[in-house]
């Protein structure tokens, strides 16, 4: 198995009580059965405490009940884990232990990246600078899990469509450019394309789901206004070669290469308009991402999960 870092991977220490934002809420904290059977035989008070908080939701899984404002009950007053404070690292669970680190396994090949919802990841992510050469000599080699050749020409069109995104056009040509790429790789791998249209991804926008009910009005607000001229063209095409590298192989299980090239054209442009309203751009991409991208449901509308 070859595995393949980006440079800001290793990098990456969570800054715990310093973090600007909080990956102990807004969102459930799913505890696998290892863990849960670890909880079972913790002693006294807080062992109760812990027992007391699992329960199973709506869709099954077994996740902490959250406090006010869809707090974690176990994050303190202190900004830091009470778990980790009086158990140890080891008994976090295993969203907690691994976010934001995240795999993307082809079976015979593994990349690796760090999620933009955490802001300290957006912040390395968007400070790196070519930290996705490490995927560039990726290759594959056969594999019973899938056709190894599809899997060849996907790494050759992701090749193609990071020298499109770097290529010295203005940020808009570069991003229609790899559409109508993508669409030919598409006809390639399924012998038809279908078009992508900008009013349907301003009405996904208005369907999804939001932690914070605010962001709706704003997200929708930024998915309505004109095309402009981005301020920050370097810093976005870091974002569309971070989402380029996470997603264009997925195309790999169900053929559909136009969802994650949607996917990237339609959140590089709402995260420049984000951006443009307070001139933060890593606060723009952390907020969409932890928004739409760690949203199971929200994915789904993509095409993506």
């Amino acid at each position: 198995m070859k595995h393949f870092y980006p440079d800001y991977v290793q990098q990456f220490r969570c800054i715990a009580a310093a973090c600007p934002d909080s990956c102990c809420q807004g969102w459930d904290v799913v505890i696998d059965e290892e863990t849960e059977a670890a909880y079972t035989k913790v002693k006294g008070a807080f062992g109760e405490r812990l027992r007391q908080a699992v329960i199973t939701d709506s869709d099954g899984d077994r996740v902490f009940r959250l406090a006010e404002a869809k707090k974690c009950p176990f994050w303190g007053a202190d900004r830091l884990c009470e778990i980790y404070k009086t158990l140890g690292e080891d008994h976090l669970c295993r969203t907690c232990a691994l976010f934001p680190r995240l795999t993307m396994d082809y079976t015979v090949f593994t990349e690796h990246t760090l999620a933009l919802a955490c802001p300290e990841a957006a912040r390395l992510i968007l400070a790196s600078d070519n930290a996705l050469a490490a995927f560039d000599d990726t290759e594959c080699d056969a594999c019973e899990a899938y056709d190894a050749e599809t899997m060849r020409l996907l790494l050759r069109a992701r090749r193609r469509a990071a020298a499109i995104l770097t290529a010295e056009q203005p940020l808009s040509e570069r991003l229609d450019a790899l559409t109508r790429f993508a669409r030919e790789v598409q006809a390639t791998l399924t012998g038809f394309t279908e078009e992508i249209e900008e009013d349907s991804i301003l009405e996904l926008y208005k369907t999804m789901d939001y932690i914070d009910e605010h962001n709706r009005a704003r997200f929708i607000r930024a998915a309505e206004k004109p095309p402009g001229n981005p301020k920050d063209e370097k810093g976005l095409t870091k974002l569309a070669l971070y989402w380029l590298y996470r997603y264009f192989l997925t195309a790999i299980d169900g053929l559909d290469l136009l969802s994650p090239v949607r996917f990237l054209t339609a959140s590089v442009r709402l995260v420049s308009r984000l951006a443009a309203e307070d001139g933060d751009l890593t606060k723009a991409a952390q907020l969409y991402s932890k928004e739409i991208e760690q949203s199971y449901e929200n994915m789904a509308l993509f095409g993506l999960s």
